[in-house]
């Protein structure tokens, strides 16, 4: 271990300035020994080695005794305690909650706000559109009858198009014409309700010439939209 050493001593030429690596000892003059091979380098080694020297003399200045004694290797520094090295802690990325499973319209808040915008533009509770939803698609907006009906409030594709529907499964859209076509009916049969509902599942020609002959089906439907109105309509 060597203390601090001025690294111009170690290859002076005044031959009274003892140079570090001269031993009293053994007699034996590293100095001479190392200012020979200087002498055998090529200029441009010679260059990087008074490069090195005044680098090392810089380093030796600003290091205090008190920051650590210095071993002294060929052309290298290095401290006597190794610094332990801290991996950097990366931030662990945010967690994306998963997508929920299919669910019932009471939990689809996605389309509340689009169900008030069209219940207050034709004048149609929101609940009574919640509960046709419910009944016909299950709220999947993607849903698709054996009949050919699409979207949340199961449009056939001419109703469509005569509601300006393009797209009968962008939720917006679907429910806004679905909406108009419920006040349609609503509007068609001075507002009794059992009969517009009737009406948007069996057709209005059916209701207005068999009526008589109402299937199962359709009663059941009246049924279970009157039964998901109520609970929308106490929720």
């Amino acid at each position: 271990m060597i203390g601090k050493i001025d690294p111009k001593n170690i290859f002076h030429t005044n031959p009274e300035i003892r140079s570090p690596f001269q031993s009293q000892e053994n007699g034996v003059d590293f100095h001479s020994l190392l200012k020979g091979k200087v002498q055998e380098f090529q200029p441009l080694e010679r260059m990087v080695i008074e490069v090195l020297s005044r680098a090392i003399e810089s380093l030796l200045a600003e290091n205090d005794s008190t920051k650590g004694e210095l071993f002294l290797a060929p052309s290298l520094f290095f401290p006597l305690k190794e610094i332990p090295h801290t991996p950097i802690q990366e931030a662990p990325l945010p967690i994306e909650p998963p997508l929920a499973a299919s669910e019932n319209l009471q939990g689809k808040r996605d389309f509340d706000q689009i169900i008030e915008q069209a219940g207050q533009k034709y004048g149609v509770e929101p609940s009574l559109i919640k509960a046709i939803i419910e009944a016909e698609s299950s709220g999947n907006p993607g849903a698709v009858s054996p009949a050919g009906a699409q979207g949340l409030m199961q449009l056939m594709p001419k109703t469509a198009a005569e509601l300006g529907v393009y797209d009968p499964f962008d939720p917006a859209q679907n429910i806004i014409g679905g909406t108009r076509y419920l006040r349609q009916l609503l509007d068609r049969y001075q507002g009794d309700r059992k009969l517009a509902l009737a009406a948007y599942n069996w057709g209005m020609g059916n209701v207005e010439n068999r009526l008589q002959s109402m299937p199962r089906e359709t009663r059941n439907y009246i049924v279970k939209v009157e039964n998901y109105y109520r609970n929308y309509s106490t929720a």
